[in-house]
């Protein structure tokens, strides 16, 4: 059974996100600290027909795509990376046995 055909056939799917062709005017609002809420309110005033949620996941996903190294200070390449030591673990020590006042050795 060869599906090859079939498979030609069948109709292409949307992998983006609608909300794709809007990701600079979603990030303009998020810079100007627009809640979620608003931006999705904004969006169905303007002909997109969305949802708070699609909304809030749309930036979660978009910030997590983002290149990290998009700061311009930390691509200098003369300079030896910064050095900053981790707090090591102290040894275990024994906890001293507190004493209360009404402490009775009976």
């Amino acid at each position: 059974m060869n599906l090859q055909p079939q498979a030609e056939a069948e109709q292409e799917r949307r992998t983006r996100s609608k909300l794709e062709a809007h990701r600079e005017a979603i990030f303009a609002l998020r810079r100007k600290h627009w809640s979620h809420r608003q931006i999705a309110g904004w969006l169905n005033e303007h002909g997109v027909q969305i949802t708070l949620s699609s909304v809030h996941r749309f930036c979660q996903r978009a910030v997590a795509r983002r290149p990290r190294s998009s700061g311009g200070a930390l691509e200098i390449a003369d300079e030896k990376p910064i050095f900053i030591p981790t707090p090591q673990p102290q040894p275990n020590k024994p906890t001293p046995v507190k004493k209360h006042r009404f402490n009775l050795d009976i």
